[in-house]
């Protein structure tokens, strides 16, 4: 007799927890499917970019159509000081641009980029300057990026420098 109510006990469980799952089922989610929908509507009808509108993908741009444009001298650099360090920490910074040969203005702008080295050494020394001797390294994606924005702005060519690539010994004197 126990046995027979236990079943029955088991039995009235189970069809609860079906019904509450049809219920959700048929219920909750073709609410959330709506609400997904209008969030997609509203983000479409205000074009919100999710991702950085100057990013584009220059992985497209054939090998060929690249060039690496080099730096004459290393950018010394000082850095900023941690709490109670005596020493003076400083990098030294090797800069490397990556040119698309394909951008409009490439033709013009290529040859005056000797003249801008000052330009570009001190836009690398700013961003660099920023940054500590034990957080340097770990933001070194964050420099080149920010370096390759303000030199897309100076340049006025979103197209014409793709990358930047920064090679960075630091100590302290």
């Amino acid at each position: 007799m126990k046995k027979n109510i236990l079943a029955i006990i088991i039995l009235a469980a189970t069809i609860v927890n079906i019904a509450l799952t049809a219920l959700m089922l048929f219920t909750v989610i073709p609410k959330a499917q709506r609400t997904d929908a209008l969030i997609q509507k509203i983000v479409s009808i205000i074009d919100l970019e999710l991702e950085n509108p100057d990013a584009a993908d220059y992985a497209e741009i054939a090998f060929e159509d690249r060039e690496v444009y080099s730096l004459a001298n290393k950018v010394v650099v000082n850095l900023a000081r941690k709490a109670g360090e005596s020493k003076n920490p400083f990098a030294q910074v090797t800069v490397n641009l990556v040119l698309n040969k394909t951008s409009e203005s490439y033709e013009t702008v290529q040859p005056l980029i000797a003249g801008y080295e000052p330009i570009i050494q001190s836009i690398v020394s700013e961003e660099v300057s920023k940054y500590t001797v034990d957080t340097l390294g770990e933001n070194k994606t964050v420099i080149q990026e920010a370096v390759l924005s303000r030199l897309r702005t100076e340049f006025e060519a979103a197209d014409l420098v793709i990358g930047v690539d920064l090679f960075m010994t630091y100590e302290s004197r």
